[in-house]
């Protein structure tokens, strides 16, 4: 299983701003509805009957932080990330993922959400097993009782690319 990734460009979403996927603009959209004052949705928005649009798109990540630097944790993963990459991080730090370059981007942007308390949006081109795909995703704050940013629900949706 080999995968190479090309133009990993994380954009922070502003209010309002639109996407061209309807599915990832309609959980935006939901998002941003549940930010109520400033404050970024709770743990309720991970719902998956809420999100039922995007069944098997999600991921669900936890965000631990640590002495040094925060880890990523799969909670759960949606069963289209499942079947592309062929793997099931459930349970496993994002940084002990097989593909490295996977992860490094990965970790930059969810770095960059925590960050910023911004939704994050990247569109990224990528060789699964000699089959072009352009990856698109949304990564989204959801934070603990405390108001920190404690957990990161990401929708991907994959795309073959024709030619």
């Amino acid at each position: 299983m080999t995968f190479t990734s090309s133009g990993a460009n994380f954009t922070t979403l502003a209010a309002g701003e639109q996407l061209e996927t309807l599915r990832l603009n309609r959980l935006y959209r939901d998002w941003q509805q549940a930010a109520r004052d400033d404050v970024l949705p709770g743990v309720e928005f991970l719902d998956p009957q809420r999100h039922g649009y995007l069944d098997g798109m999600l991921v669900i990540v936890d965000v631990e932080p640590g002495p040094e630097r925060r880890r990523y944790r799969y909670r759960s993963v949606g069963h289209h990330f499942i079947a592309h990459l062929q793997v099931d991080p459930a349970g496993m730090y994002m940084d002990q993922h097989p593909e490295s370059e996977f992860a490094m981007q990965a970790l930059r942007a969810c770095d960059l959400v925590v960050q910023t308390r911004k939704a994050i949006h990247a569109r990224i081109d990528r060789d699964i097993d000699g089959r072009l795909f352009t990856v698109e995703f949304l990564l989204l704050p959801v934070v603990g009782a405390d108001g920190a940013v404690a957990t990161l629900l990401i929708a991907q949706i994959f795309t073959p690319v024709e030619g």
